[in-house]
């Protein structure tokens, strides 16, 4: 689940409410749907899920027909993800500021709940008909999808109303120097990562996490890339349920690492087309997640492919802090044109001074250097999780620990691979065991692996 919180200005003109700190009870939530993205402002934490969605069905029109909130997205080849209980409450459920749910809705039953209470109109044979919300808030709303003004209050002046309308402004502006001043990425990682897009000869899509330093507050050293369970195709990527992501998180905190960046791989593509509109969503939310807000964040994203004569191409870039507060708004959507992000109706979006419909997505990007660096901490052997075709099992521990006191490697130079750690915790525990192993790794001189787990490794391992 993404988690970022912002300072949001009340798009409605209403009482303003603000997200971050946590000085006030109430919360806000985003709740996403195939459709895109609502907040669900001044929930509490005694609220439960089924008030939420009554909630939901009441602000939009729509009948949910008692459809429960899922922690992750509903594919069309998982309809079993972790679904929230309705009697349970946002703090049972440990919700935070910002966090997303998910819910998937029946589009043909919105206004469902409007066509009986809202307004009426008669047709041309004669007939009373609900009059259709939707259409009749784009048509005398203050803007498309909002209550007309005096509905949110009797009487504005000028500067009021100003005021309100360049709320939902957005003059885009090209893109400032990116805050991350250079990127360096380990050799073995980025290289294993593109050897493995190799095999199905760059025709899909893969993503990866990247973890490592932040270094002066303008410097990124990616140790690791850790590639989560997902779908893809050769334009799009779909994230999937990781019953790792707790073992993960864990493991590279007690490496001393933490979440410094995302690296995406896809087929070639148009000379200038370098992001899609979903990817650049993804990014800004990424950074968002990072920064905790629209603020400076060294969040970068690494992107490879290949060129026209097949050869490996890898870049570095990030996302305007602009397109954040954008993709935080709910300003940006999804386009059926990939190489730009469409503007939602409510905003007006000006590029050069004209209003458009949709934003080239070049607007929001800005290019970081990136260089390769032999990691002098980490080794990345061992078989990577979650791809295609590729199996761990304990005859991999032993083909990689068995190299102990050769080429003058040392049990613990063999131990220290992030992919090798994170996999023992199908052996050993992640509270107890891990941390002395990780403890080894980082400090070899003053933390000496204890001979009982060099005894207990082995013979996992099935070493003699």
């Amino acid at each position: 689940v993404l988690r970022f919180q912002i300072n949001y200005k009340n798009r409605s003109g209403m009482s303003a409410y603000k997200l971050s700190g946590s000085s006030s009870s109430a919360i806000v939530l985003r709740v996403r749907t195939q459709i895109g993205t609502w907040r669900l402002s001044n929930v509490h934490s005694s609220d439960t899920f089924a008030q939420l969605r009554s909630r939901v069905e009441k602000e939009h029109q729509i009948d949910l027909e008692g459809r429960s909130f899922t922690v992750t997205p509903i594919t069309s080849k998982d309809e079993t993800c972790l679904k929230f209980n309705d009697k349970a409450t946002v703090g049972e459920a440990g919700l935070k500021n910002g966090d997303l749910i998910y819910i998937n809705i029946d589009e043909t039953k919105m206004g469902i709940h409007e066509s009986s209470a809202g307004k009426k109109q008669i047709t041309k044979d004669g007939h009373i008909v609900a009059q259709d919300i939707q259409k009749s808030l784009n048509q005398s709303g203050f803007r498309p999808g909002m209550l007309p003004l005096r509905s949110m209050k009797m009487h504005w002046t000028l500067n009021e109303f100003v005021a309100l309308d360049e709320q939902f402004v957005y003059k885009v502006k090209a893109p400032e120097k990116g805050i991350c001043e250079i990127v360096s990425v380990d050799t073995s990682s980025i290289n294993d990562f593109q050897s493995y897009l190799r095999n199905f000869d760059f025709r899909i899509m893969r993503i990866g996490f990247l973890y490592g330093r932040i270094i002066d507050n303008k410097k990124v050293k990616a140790e690791v890339i850790y590639e989560p369970p997902q779908e893809a195709t050769d334009i799009s990527f779909q994230l999937l349920p990781d019953p790792k992501a707790e073992a993960v998180d864990a493991i590279a905190s007690m490496l001393g690492l933490q979440k410094v960046g995302w690296v995406v791989a896809h087929p070639a593509r148009e000379k200038g087309f370098f992001f899609s509109g979903p990817e650049i969503l993804f990014t800004a939310e990424q950074q968002l997640e990072a920064a905790e807000g629209v603020a400076d964040t060294t969040f970068v994203t690494v992107k490879v492919t290949v060129d026209e004569a097949n050869q490996i191409v890898v870049e570095a870039f990030q996302v305007s802090k602009q397109c954040m507060e954008m993709v935080a708004e709910g300003v940006l959507t999804v386009s059926a044109n990939l190489g730009s992000c469409a503007v939602n109706p409510t905003f007006t979006a000006l590029v050069e001074g004209k209003p458009v419909k949709e934003v080239d997505n070049n607007f929001f990007l800005s290019t970081t250097p990136i260089e390769q660096f032999e990691s002098k901490f980490l080794v990345s052997t061992f078989p990577k999780a979650n791809r295609v075709a590729v199996t761990q099992s304990r005859e991999d521990i032993k083909r990689q620990l068995s190299k102990a006191g050769r080429e003058g490697w040392t049990f613990v130079d063999l131990l220290a691979d992030f992919h090798l750690l994170l996999y023992l915790t199908q052996y050993l525990g992640l509270k107890d065991d891990i941390p002395l192993l990780c403890k080894s790794v980082v400090d070899r001189e003053n933390a000496p692996l204890d001979e009982g787990y060099r005894l207990l490794l082995s013979s996992i391992a099935g070493i003699e």
